[in-house]
């Protein structure tokens, strides 16, 4: 089964498609870049205050200021409680915890130099499994990692404290490291951040899009689908047989050009629909099927009104011509009833062709009701009578004229025949043809035959009076 869409939803869905894409891309590209600008900032900075620290702490332990050292941790860690510096021996230990590393610079320098410390710094012990730690301690590289815990995340840093020439005096040439300078910064505000802005992207993206696909939907309804819609509408009603409708589109682009093309094509056709009026059926017939010229057996009708042309001349012009047109309306309103086709009219004189299997009884039928209704109208009409001839016979249907003017018509002597039969038909009757009659005479009702002499006859032809015919 075919299912057709509309050139409105399908544009819809391309501008739909199109801005969802578009503007998502460049709007996550912007939030991705905010967000990792965000955390490599924050990781930027503990790396630089870890550096910071790294120096403070060597500078203070060189002449022995361990105390110091102990305070800033102190004070950094009152200043802020999600902000947590530790030194770390290289066994995991907290350093400043306890007086082993000053027991070990004494019996290092031979003699109690250092006096054990009043204020001792607390801190965890790093679990045995902390691959970070022990990487730190081995390579001698920074390292840093972010963890969670109770719904919060934490991003820790930790720098190695080079264990330098000029600090062996104390502590010893056995060992590369000193201990890890441990920073753990509470980054779960970054990541609100982070979560807050990808919030405000999608808010963002989501007003874009509508206003983008708002503002190009009224755009290209205006100046697209509108005059489109309005050119299918015009083609609509000429198909329904209305020329009066005209595409009314405004602008000078494209689509205001091919509205003007349409609408001049509206005219041309009202043109030529108003034209057929004036052309028989089987001219029509000719033209889409490119007849030149065929023999063909056909039932000429011709009906010539009697003694017009001195009743015309007590009338005035206009006054004939309404006269005229209402008496041939009638006539042809009747011919084509019966299946009868319009093939011309000679000023008063109407001729007409039947075909098919029963063309002479349908010409026939149509004679008998014509002269019925100028019976019933005859005061109407007043008083004007119609002679009818019919004939049956073989004539040449084709293309009769120049390439300028040309008529498609039927030519022959039984077409002439015809036009005899009716000359010779008085006022109110029905003349036809022996070649007519012997196709109904089993249900018509004529007079008994006559003889006329026809030009090119040698012998007298038999003529009948119609006056009933019976439907089979």
């Amino acid at each position: 089964m075919h299912i057709s869409t509309s050139i409105t939803t399908k544009v819809t869905a391309i501008i739909l498609s199109s801005l969802i894409i578009g503007v998502g891309l460049v709007v996550f590209y912007f939030a991705h870049g905010q967000n990792r600008t965000l955390y490599m900032s924050t990781e930027a900075n503990l790396f630089q205050q870890a550096d910071i620290l790294h120096e403070s702490i060597r500078n203070m332990m060189l002449p022995g200021e361990a105390p110091l050292a102990v305070s800033l941790f102190n004070d950094i860690q009152t200043a802020n409680p999600e902000y947590v510096i530790t030194l770390y021996r290289s066994n995991r230990q907290a350093a400043f915890s306890d007086d082993s590393t000053l027991e070990a610079v004494n019996k290092n320098l031979g003699s109690n130099t250092f006096k054990a410390k009043s204020v001792m710094l607390r801190g965890e012990k790093i679990p045995e499994d902390d691959v970070h730690f022990q990487t730190a301690v081995t390579t001698g590289q920074t390292e840093s990692f972010e963890w969670q815990r109770a719904g919060k995340r934490f991003l820790t840093i930790y720098q190695p404290l080079l264990n330098l020439p000029k600090c062996t005096p104390c502590h010893g040439s056995d060992h590369t490291f000193r201990g890890v300078i441990a920073i753990r910064s509470d980054v779960t505000p970054i990541f609100a951040q982070a979560r807050q802005n990808i919030l405000w992207a999608v808010a963002i993206f989501i007003g874009v899009v509508i206003a983008l696909f708002g503002l190009l939907s009224l755009f290209l309804k205006r100046t697209v689908l509108s005059p489109i819609q309005s050119i299918g509408m015009i083609a609509a009603q000429v198909t329904e047989g209305n020329f009066q409708e005209k595409v009314r589109i405004h602008s000078q682009d494209e689509l205001g050009l091919l509205g003007e093309k349409i609408n001049a094509m509206v005219d041309g056709l009202y043109e030529r629909f108003a034209l057929s009026k004036y052309v028989s059926a089987s001219t029509i017939h000719a033209l889409r099927n490119s007849e030149n010229g065929k023999r063909v057996d056909m039932t000429m009708f011709f009906s010539d009104i009697r003694g017009f042309t001195s009743f015309s001349e007590k009338l005035q012009p206009e006054e004939i011509v309404e006269r005229l047109n209402h008496i041939l309306t009638a006539q042809t309103e009747i011919i084509q009833r019966h299946g009868g086709d319009i093939d011309k009219y000679v000023g008063d004189e109407i001729v007409a062709l039947f075909s098919g299997d029963d063309k002479e009884a349908h010409a026939c039928q149509a004679a008998l009701e014509i002269q019925t209704h100028m019976l019933l109208y005859h005061e109407e009409y007043a008083r004007i009578t119609i002679g009818i001839g019919i004939h049956s016979g073989e004539v040449v249907l084709g293309r009769i004229g120049s390439d300028v003017r040309a008529d498609f018509t039927v030519i022959g002597d039984h077409v002439n025949f015809a036009s005899r039969l009716c000359s010779e038909a008085k006022p109110g009757t029905i003349q036809i043809s022996d070649s007519v009659y012997q196709r109904v005479a089993g249900n018509a009702d004529v007079s008994a035959p006559f003889e006329i002499r026809v030009k090119g006859k040698e012998l007298p032809q038999k003529t009948y009076l119609l006056h009933a015919i019976r439907v089979a």
